[in-house]
């Protein structure tokens, strides 16, 4: 098995991962997509994320006692993947290594998941798919899930339509 890195995050049907204030309660998944995240989460062998979704993450860390089934299902499958948070900022991470650049990013045996679309941008090229889960709604502005400025070339290669409403798309590189 070799490295596939992917950049999957759930996405507004106007491009954005989150709106202009920064909000993202419009992705509130479904029992569906939940259990579509989880199989996710088990099958990826390292999450690396910027500073901004790491600490998003948290609540994975100890989830609250009301937490659904399926949240204590995923929390369990994030807490056994390993992590690494890419930060210039950050001095230390609490259950995680953290290096300060892309390019400490080493190649891994298996699926590698990037979360965030400041390091997904910066590691664009070495992304090999993009899986946005596009959710039917429109927020007018925010954080695109795509870069401004940078072309790729991609071929659909899955959709997968959920009960619930959102449309997962799997791109690859032409």
């Amino acid at each position: 098995m070799t490295t596939v890195i992917f950049y999957g995050m759930n996405v507004s049907a106007d491009g954005y991962i989150v709106d202009a204030e920064g909000g993202f309660d419009w992705t509130e998944p479904a029992d569906d997509v939940f259990a579509y995240y989880i199989g996710v989460q088990r099958d990826s062998v390292l999450d690396v994320y910027g500073r901004n979704l790491w600490e998003t993450m948290q609540p994975w860390v100890q989830p609250p006692p009301e937490s659904s089934p399926a949240e204590l299902e995923y929390a369990e499958a994030w807490q056994s993947t390993p992590r690494l948070v890419v930060s210039t900022t950050l001095t230390e991470v609490d259950g995680a290594e953290l290096v300060h650049t892309v390019d400490d990013v080493t190649d891994r045996e298996g699926p590698v998941q990037v979360g965030g679309a400041a390091l997904a941008a910066s590691m664009i090229d070495r992304i090999e798919q993009f899986l946005p889960m596009i959710h039917p709604v429109t927020v007018g502005g925010g954080v695109p899930f795509f870069p401004a400025g940078v072309r790729l070339d991609l071929e659909l290669v899955e959709t997968r339509r959920f009960d619930s409403g959102p449309v997962l798309h799997r791109y690859v590189r032409r």
